[in-house]
């Protein structure tokens, strides 16, 4: 045998001898993983736990090591959904901060593991570990919850090589959950896909599903695909509101060009300029849509909350009820006394209340409803209580019981956060886990006037809760951004810095975080 062959066989017998220790330690580290996370329950001591047993899995970056951080989250998935199952019949019966403070804590211990392993997917760069967490959304995207395939399908522009054969998905039939899926890793490709997608994708424009013609827009206009131009042209003249909007939003991406708001102009434009954009003779999808006038008809505001325009078809309303609520009001003093602030609110009648001041912006929003928009209430304090079980039609007879509703209500201790948006989420039509969902809703007002609290797990009392979570709960909850939600800072002092001593986020900087990564807008008032 020749001495570079002999040479060869020893390299590769050297190798092989290498990794076999690697890829055990790697499945002795998952088998610690699954136990681990079998073990999760109320206790800190749990929640460590797997922590460890994540890091532990991340120091082998590649197919063993993604697929049993995989196979934890899914794990984990399961539970949440049993949790979440039992603690929405108790939300639904106002079972308060005390009642439900069990679940809530091995509630906080599953979703911290679930994110836990998440970053520990995002910090893997080895191609088999790419290629691990691609197959999940396609092949077992519908086990794992929206919001982690929706990031796991981000990353598919990560791999050298597309592997994906897009001719193939219109013959499967997948889940809501999956199409969507594939929509963001069509988008996260963009040019890469390219025609490889593109006839795929104009095929979405006309599932039944909003959430996936929406979905696909916003992909077609990332892709620089010249086929895409006439089928999003085609649509506009059957989307209407909102989803017209983001039609012409995409055309102003993908072409750089802004003929005008009505599907007369585009297709006049196609005729007379679109001949070297449909040939790819043109750079396509780096146009801006903030140069774009919003067409005026597709404003639907009734009315306005602390200044926010009421836009939407259905309303939810989340407010503060504790007992610092019975705080007055800063007087409006100095030169703009009178004048408008926060977000647009006329200055407080002297001696008002916070809550005085809630009550009548409830009212005054209330009242302002078309008949044909929906609308629900949640208060909370130690308890989160809603108006009704379901969103209610702003008929003047149910607009006049709910400002009864509220104004029977009295003020109590605790800040229950946490409780108030997952019973919202309820009422928006989530299901009992993190799996997509048709809302109910498409805007919230989310107000209050302090930091959240948690009910304290092995004593009585309270404590301050952690605004970070929340803020990834409602990330889970709200994964499509489908929840346009609006906070309303009621009595607090704007911050510059986002952190307090402890590291808490300012309740200030949490309302206006919460605002920002739902699309909504913050309104202040001291």
């Amino acid at each position: 045998m020749p001495n570079f062959a002999r040479l060869a066989m020893t390299l590769s017998a050297l190798m092989t001898a290498l990794a076999l220790p690697a890829q055990s330690g790697a499945k002795a580290a998952a088998r610690k993983l699954k136990a681990a996370v079998r073990a999760v329950d109320v206790s800190t001591e749990s929640g460590d736990a797997v922590s460890a047993a994540v890091a532990a899995v991340q120091a082998f970056d590649g197919r063993v090591g993604a697929s049993a951080l995989l196979d934890a989250i899914e794990q984990l998935d399961g539970r949440v959904a049993a949790v979440s199952a039992s603690r929405r019949k108790g939300l639904m019966r106002a079972g308060g901060s005390g009642r439900l403070k069990r679940s809530r804590y091995e509630l906080r211990n599953l979703t911290d593991a679930q994110h836990a392993a998440a970053d520990a997917l995002a910090k893997m760069n080895d191609p088999a570990a790419l290629r691990a967490m691609a197959s999940r959304v396609v092949a077992r995207g519908s086990a794992m919850p929206l919001w982690l395939r929706l990031q796991l399908a981000g990353r598919m522009a990560e791999l050298s090589k597309v592997e994906l054969d897009w001719s193939k998905q219109g013959q499967k039939k997948v889940g809501v959950d999956t199409r969507i899926a594939l929509i963001h890793a069509a988008q996260a490709l963009g040019g890469r896909a390219g025609a490889a997608c593109g006839g795929w994708l104009v095929a979405q424009l006309h599932d039944e599903c909003r959430d996936v013609r929406r979905a696909a827009v916003q992909a077609l206009s990332r892709l620089a695909w010249p086929g895409a131009i006439e089928p999003l042209i085609g649509r506009l003249e059957r989307e209407s509101g909102e989803d017209r909007e983001r039609l012409l939003d995409a055309l102003v991406v993908l072409t750089s060009q802004n003929p005008g708001a009505s599907a007369a102009s585009w297709q006049a434009w196609l005729k007379a300029e679109g001949a070297p954009f449909l040939a790819g003779e043109r750079e396509l999808s780096h146009g801006d849509a903030s140069v774009r006038v919003p067409d005026p008809e597709a404003n639907t505001a009734a009315g306005a909350y602390f200044g926010i325009e009421q836009q939407g078809e259905s309303i939810l309303y989340v407010f503060d009820n504790s007992l610092s609520m019975q705080a007055a009001l800063k007087k409006p003093t100095g030169k703009g006394a009178n004048a408008k602030d926060g977000a647009g609110e006329r200055g407080a009648s002297k001696g008002a209340t916070r809550w005085q001041m809630c009550k009548q912006e409830l009212r005054r929003g209330l009242r302002a409803l078309r008949p044909e928009q929906r609308f629900n209430l949640v208060s909370f304090a130690n308890k989160a209580r809603s108006f009704g079980a379901e969103m209610q039609p702003a008929t003047k007879e149910n607009v006049e019981r709910a400002i009864e509703w509220v104004d029977g209500l009295k003020l109590e201790l605790q800040t229950n956060v946490y409780d108030a948006l997952e019973l919202a989420f309820q009422l928006a039509g989530r299901g009992v886990d993190d799996r997509y969902y048709a809302p109910a809703v498409d805007t919230m007002f989310f107000l209050s006037d302090g930091a959240p609290t948690i009910a304290n797990l092995m004593s009585g009392g309270m404590t301050q809760d952690d605004s970070d979570r929340i803020l990834r709960a409602v990330g889970r909850w709200n994964a499509l951004g489908r929840v346009r939600i609006h906070a309303v800072a009621l009595g607090m002092q704007k911050r510059t810095k986002d952190r307090n001593k402890k590291g808490r986020l300012w309740p200030y900087i949490f309302l206006k975080l919460l605002a920002e990564q739902n699309g909504g807008t913050l309104a202040w008032k001291r």
